[in-house]
């Protein structure tokens, strides 16, 4: 069996299915011993919507009845979601008799040694940190589209209200004006951070 996950915030997505089925039907074709049985194909995640894992659910069905007993995939990445969901399913496949060949890690199952599973470990945690960044990023860039302000603690010049929303405060804009407008005539940082200290404007920690 082939496992392919697809990342659906690629233009690209029909290729790159396209292009990995025919990588591995290929593949396939050069090991006279070898049949494919299935392809699985699975879209991956947007942003913060959880992935489909129907065709993986399908294809774990598919080995605990007998019907594959080796799966071909790109990367570990793409295998499972998380560290967790990957040792489970490795875990079950192995006592079903099925092996797991992850092609970018170069890792087979069926010579799985403690060592090997440390870097199958590895790969999808480093795998998670990325992802994990990557929808904290698309969180905030939705949040400013709205307008909404995401950290706890307001510039200075504002305050938040309704906890994500800004509020310009009077008199400290006049502050911030003030500052610009140093700036703009080419007064240093330096001399512009000892006027307010001299003014008692306190420096936001």
């Amino acid at each position: 069996g082939v496992y392919v996950r697809v990342s659906t915030d690629s233009s690209d997505q029909l290729n790159s299915y396209a292009s990995q089925i025919k990588y591995y039907t290929e593949l396939i074709e050069q090991h006279p011993e070898w049949e494919l049985y299935e392809v699985y194909a699975d879209a991956g995640i947007t942003g913060t919507k959880l992935d489909s894992r129907d065709e993986f659910l399908r294809m774990m069905y598919d080995a605990r009845h007998g019907k594959i007993d080796e799966i071909l995939v790109k990367s570990v990445s793409r295998f499972a979601r998380n560290t967790r969901d990957c040792l489970i399913a490795l875990r079950e496949l192995s006592l079903l008799g099925v092996t797991v060949q992850f092609d970018k890690e170069n890792i087979n199952t069926k010579t799985l040694t403690t060592e090997l599973m440390v870097s199958v470990s590895g790969s999808l945690a480093q795998q998670e940190s990325i992802s994990i960044s990557a929808n904290q990023k698309m969180s905030y860039q939705r949040r400013m589209e709205r307008g909404e302000f995401i950290t706890c603690t307001a510039p200075y010049g504002y305050r938040i209200v309704n906890k994500k929303d800004l509020e310009i405060v009077p008199e400290e804009a006049a502050t911030v004006r003030w500052i610009f407008d140093a700036y703009l005539k080419g007064r240093s940082s330096g001399w512009i951070a000892e006027q307010l200290t001299a003014k008692g404007i306190p420096s936001q920690s």
